[in-house]
């Protein structure tokens, strides 16, 4: 792999002018699975024919003749000035407000994922950020009746209704709950409603918690069939170093593959009340452009350029690109899923993986960790170039960690006699695998028209 690769990101037409070409491979419309779906598509349908002069992408992982979904994710830094003793930053909540309300405007759909509840509710009591998570979760409950009122209140100024979303990752961990969520998403921007989501901080325990708003927002997308995710943050994009620090840092505009990323992902930390950094957006990239989703790291103040970045493809901040063959339905759902253990497997199998084959027990290096059958986990490979485990994707494994250790190198012929009972020949179907690169094809920024035009 060539490292920091950057393509000139025009194609010519046949007609010889510079034309916008579509950012992923055209996809199938997924129907939904009840009568409730039907309706819900329908309505959304609708709107995506009659969206103000917004055409719908036709390869959108909504489906075709989709209005397009934007999911805004807002970090505590630009919600928050001055620390505990600050006030809201009043600015960035009126930008936001207007900037989704002309997107909508334009025909596009809007989910906001806020962060912000810890803080604010620090600044209400005015005390320190709690170390433990009862405090945290109980700043948290103070917070969002305040954070929620001041978006009510900046939303109905420009005649935008919005509702509230509390999600857990207990909710996406279980399917049936995932497939609820989502119907409750499409009804909500059927209605021209934009949902205001946060983590369901309160009943979160510690190992059933997202950690940090950009992980969440990255599932969001996902859930809702986004074709962009905007991390708004106090820096404007990924830089090759920390620019507060290293003066000879430079933005990097186009990402095509995160792991050709050679960059520190070292955190000034602004704020001090936030939980993620530059570490987690980027996990959260990688998530989303497994699941169709272009991902965009931008500062704040650059937040009424977001239709440009839509619409003309302006430069701004650091384009993650989208995977060309994105995944979706239940494999999408099977990447969401924390992992409770590791599997490392040998070139071979990484290969037949990353062209949808299931993963034998002689494929299988060694097994890290302690779950049980159908738990999801990691599956890594190693680096043929440099030596280094690389994260192939995710998988739900049809036997336990202390049964996988004993197959290690063995034939399925064999199971019988060493677990007494005849289980699967695979320790993970191929419908149970999901690569963070699916059908191991990449993005490539020659398929994206207008990067290079842009202003910083």
């Amino acid at each position: 792999r060539r490292r920091g690769r950057l393509a000139m990101p025009f194609e010519r037409s046949e007609n010889g002018n510079d034309a916008a070409v579509d950012l992923r491979a055209r996809r199938e419309l997924r129907a939904p699975s009840d009568a409730h779906g039907d309706a819900v598509r329908r309505d959304l349908d609708a709107l995506a024919l009659d969206g103000g002069g917004m055409v719908p992408r036709p390869n959108s992982p909504a489906g075709a003749n989709q209005a397009p979904i934007v999911v805004v994710k807002v970090g505590t830094s630009s919600l928050l000035k001055g620390g505990t003793s600050g006030h809201l930053h009043l600015s960035n909540f009126g930008m936001l407000a207007e900037t989704c309300c002309e997107l909508q405007r334009r025909g596009m759909r809007c989910v906001v994922v806020t962060s912000g509840a810890v803080g604010v509710g620090c600044q209400v009591l005015n005390k320190k950020k709690p170390q433990d998570l009862a405090g945290k979760q109980a700043m948290a409950a103070v917070g969002m009746v305040r954070l929620m009122r001041m978006y009510d209140d900046f939303f109905q100024s420009v005649g935008q209704p919005v509702a509230q979303v509390l999600i857990s990752l207990d909710n996406i961990m279980d399917r049936q709950q995932y497939m609820n969520a989502q119907s409750t998403f499409r009804s909500l921007l059927a209605q021209d409603i934009i949902p205001i989501v946060n983590e369901n901080d309160t009943v979160a325990v510690q190992h059933t918690k997202f950690g940090d708003n950009d992980t969440l927002s990255a599932h969001v997308a996902a859930l809702v069939d986004a074709d962009y995710l905007f991390l708004l943050t106090d820096v404007d994009g990924l830089y090759t170093a920390n620019p507060n620090t290293n003066p000879d840092a430079t933005r990097i505009p186009v990402v095509e593959n995160i792991d050709d990323l050679e960059v520190s992902t070292d955190d000034a930390g602004a704020s001090g009340l936030g939980t993620g950094g530059m570490a987690t957006k980027l996990s959260a990239a990688r998530l989303a452009a497994a699941s169709g989703c272009n991902t965009i790291i931008m500062h704040a103040n650059a937040l009424p350029d977001l239709p440009d970045i839509i619409l003309h493809q302006k430069s701004v901040g650091t384009l993650f690109l989208a995977m060309p063959r994105p995944l979706r339905g239940r494999k999408r759902w099977i990447l969401l899923l924390p992992p409770s253990g590791d599997l490392v497997v040998n070139a071979n199998a990484a290969r037949a993986m990353e062209t949808n084959k299931s993963l034998f027990s002689t494929g299988i290096v060694a097994c890290r960790g302690d779950f049980v059958a159908e738990d999801g986990v990691r599956i890594l490979t190693i680096d043929s170039e440099t030596g280094d485990e690389r994260d192939l994707g995710r998988a739900i494994t049809n036997y336990s960690s202390e049964e996988i250790e004993t197959f290690i190198g063995k034939s399925a012929d064999e199971f019988y006699e060493i677990v007494g009972y005849a289980g699967a020949e695979s320790i993970a179907h191929r419908n149970n695998i999901c690569c963070w690169i699916p059908f191991g094809q990449e993005p490539s920024s020659l398929n994206l028209a207008g990067m290079a035009g842009g202003s910083d």
